[in-house]
């Protein structure tokens, strides 16, 4: 079993990770799927989503939630029966979920070149725009940004947010474990402190109210 790790967090918080190694066939097994699951499953086209989506299942398994105790808000934001936050992310070859008492968002991204094409498109602030640095130090910066965001977009209640206009990120360095973002909306500026790490080739970002 692909289990990755676990990541013990203040505020009876914990991250789950799931290295996806396996045929779909594979992650299939000993899993018991909601009506709504075989659904969503049925309509998946790519290999990487249906892998994604039942890798993280065997996480909700590997740790008693079965999946009919997982459900969805009209906007797609997931919830556990018992009242436990719960934020997914999948990319690749990881797939992740942060389960806490309190609210959380989290994200997981494999490095991204193609990040840097669009990065006036996606991002505001200075220092990422300025930002000097080689290939490599230019496409984790830029993807620990997309992910930070990311992880505040599925932390915070709002939907109809912009990346680029609604959240704002303070100058960090590669080395830091953790940065802070400050969501601007109606005239209301909330900050949240965001904790980073590096996994592998991939960086993953979360946030607890």
């Amino acid at each position: 079993m692909p289990f990755y790790k676990k990541i013990s967090l203040p505020k009876n918080t914990s991250i789950y990770l799931w290295r996806i190694n396996e045929e779909i066939s594979e992650l299939k097994e000993h899993l018991v799927l909601s009506e709504t699951s075989l659904n969503r499953l049925e309509k998946m086209k790519a290999t990487k989503h249906i892998k994604g989506f039942l890798a993280v299942r065997q996480l909700l398994n590997s740790i008693d939630y079965s999946d009919s105790e997982l459900f969805y808000d009209a906007f797609g934001k997931p919830f556990l029966k018992d009242g436990k936050h719960i934020s997914i992310s999948h990319s690749h070859e990881f797939a992740c979920i942060i389960i806490s008492d309190n609210p959380v968002g989290i994200d997981i991204e494999l490095k991204n070149e193609k990040i840097i094409k669009n990065i006036c498109i996606l991002f505001n602030e200075d220092f990422i725009l300025n930002f000097k640095g080689n290939q490599e130090e230019i496409t984790t910066l830029t993807t620990f940004c997309w992910s930070i965001k990311e992880a505040i977009f599925k932390l915070i209640p709002e939907n109809d947010v912009s990346f680029k206009d609604n959240i704002f990120i303070e100058p960090f360095h590669l080395n830091e474990s953790s940065c802070v973002v400050n969501v601007r909306i109606n005239d209301k500026t909330t900050s949240y402190n965001v904790q980073l790490q590096e996994i592998e080739n991939y960086v993953l970002a979360f946030v607890i109210q």
